[in-house]
């Protein structure tokens, strides 16, 4: 599972730099842009609307908007259903319990595993089913009429996924486990696509003001969740398994229904690419990522550099939430109170990291921007690991909340900006959806590599490693991404449609929480 939280005060485009490859940017018929209607608009309620319902009587920009509520309250639920998890596995296992209700690591097991790899255990899973669906839900998008349909399932079987974990028991737990990290993650991506791929605007303006109303309504759909959820722990008394049980009730019937009315929005959509007669659409899809990764070596090799780069720094980054909650629990023995609190302080200093990645990038470029951030991502990896070991070092791993929560805010503006600037314009929509294959291909190995280091020597400080190895190796990579030379453009050639990425980059993003 891996877990991320990065969010912006002033959020700019894609949350997961994942729309469809195919993705085209127009106008539909007898639907008004948006600037020429709000110049029919005057007052507070109209820049009101402007700011958080842009464009809003476009029936797609509807469906946008309650699918970037509904996927984002799924999304944190994993947050409780992660406590909860691991209380019944170190019940399982037979730790005993400390007086703050947190567990001892005892080193019992649990199904051949410790209970401090249940976790990790999913995001490998997770990471893996993810991977291998991507060329499969990109196919399908492209060289299908089925998109609609396509997302619809994807969206119901991510729904009932999480609604099951409410019965999440101690006969149940394990079974479930692995029901949610194999179906949730790749459904949870999958809808993704589905929704970048109906992403459209007559100009980058409207297209920025669309991207920016939808990123306002998924983190307002998480603060508010994290804040409900968040409260009723707090004053119910309930344990973390009860408080998962809520969690993915909640997520299930909110999160729900707002995918419902997102998809009974959207129009159907025809295929934009051909399949040749007898080839199967996994196989289409894993031709194209072929065809794109020689494409881009020849033609644009400051993009693949990037891009490799990229496959070691994102599945560093996006393993990091979920490991160190892992550590927290049973390392520091901090109790699912004091982890959800780590949990908000680090969402809440997400937009200092979005105002360091503007100040810097305007001074020292995109490249070497994105890689100061992966190093200081690297170092601070590195001082949790020696400074944060035992109990008593419990009120420091707040400092390293909001470290964490500065990093996580710098690092994806960072890395996606640094993309569409090295990127052809022309190309930026069409390499989204590789781009974002490249940034799961490899999200289950620092999850790998923590079980097999924990497992073999006890140790969950060297079960940290895995990360810290693989940000060691895309800041390496990042070092050689040669510069790219932009030719000056004719005027014909700067005009066109609108971009699904602007050029500033998001500044909030998430991956599948599973």
């Amino acid at each position: 599972m891996s877990t991320q939280l990065s969010s912006s005060a002033v959020p700019d485009t894609s949350p997961d730099a994942s729309p469809a490859s195919s993705s085209k940017v127009m106008t539909p018929p007898g639907t008004e842009s948006s600037t020429e209607a709000a110049t029919n608009k005057s007052g507070c309620c109209a820049g009101c609307n402007e700011f958080f319902l842009y464009d809003s009587g476009r029936k797609d920009v509807q469906a946008f908007y309650f699918n970037q509520f509904g996927r984002s309250i799924l999304f944190i639920s994993f947050m409780f259903l992660s406590l909860g998890v691991l209380q019944l596995a170190n019940q399982a296992a037979g730790c005993p319990q400390n007086e703050n209700g947190s567990y001892v690591n005892c080193g019992n097991t649990v199904y051949g595993m410790l209970p401090s790899d249940i976790l990790a255990l999913m995001a490998l899973i997770g990471g893996l089913s993810t991977a291998a669906f991507m060329p499969y839900a990109g196919a399908v998008v492209d060289f299908s009429d089925h998109r609609l349909t396509f997302g619809r399932v994807c969206a119901t079987i991510l729904v009932i996924i999480n609604f099951v974990q409410i019965f999440i028991f101690e006969s149940t737990w394990f079974f479930m486990v692995i029901a949610q990290s194999f179906i949730a993650a790749s459904t949870f991506m999958a809808n993704s696509m589905v929704l970048w791929s109906y992403v459209n605007a007559p100009s980058d303006h409207d297209l920025h003001g669309i991207t920016s109303s939808g990123r306002l309504w998924e983190t307002i759909a998480m603060l508010s969740f994290f804040i409900v959820v968040g409260i009723v722990q707090f004053t119910s008394g309930w344990d973390s398994v009860a408080v998962a049980r809520f969690s993915q009730a909640l997520a299930s019937v909110v999160g729900g229904f707002c995918l419902f009315l997102s998809y009974k929005r959207y129009e159907p959509v025809k295929a934009v690419k051909f399949l040749d007669n007898g080839k199967s659409l996994y196989i289409a899809g894993l031709v194209e990522i072929g065809k794109t990764s020689v494409s881009l070596w020849k033609t644009e090799p400051s993009a693949f550099v990037f891009l490799l780069a990229s496959i070691f720094n994102e599945a560093a980054v996006s393993s990091y939430t979920n490991l160190t909650i892992t550590y927290l629990a049973e390392q520091i023995q901090m109790s699912s109170t004091d982890i959800i609190i780590f949990i908000m302080i680090n969402f809440a200093t997400n937009p200092i990291g979005v105002a360091i990645h503007r100040y810097i990038a305007r001074k020292i470029g995109h490249k070497k921007n994105y890689m100061l951030c992966v190093a200081y991502f690297l170092i601070i990896g590195v001082f949790l690991i020696a400074f944060v070991y035992q109990p008593s070092d419990a009120n420091i791993t707040y400092i390293f909340s909001v470290l964490y929560g500065i990093a996580y805010g710098w690092y994806y503006p960072s890395s996606n900006g640094y993309f569409v600037s090295i990127v052809p314009e022309e190309k930026v929509t069409e390499l989204w959806g590789f781009n974002s294959f490249c940034s799961v291909s490899m999200s289950w190995a620092p999850p790998a590599i923590f079980i097999a280091l924990n497992q073999g020597t006890g140790s969950l400080r060297l079960g940290l490693l895995g990360g810290i190895i693989f940000l060691f190796i895309g800041l390496c990579i990042a070092v050689f991404i040669p510069e790219r030379v932009v030719a000056e453009k004719t005027d014909e050639e700067k005009g066109g449609n609108a971009r699904i990425a602007s050029r500033a980059g998001p500044e909030i993003e998430f991956t599948a929480p599973f």
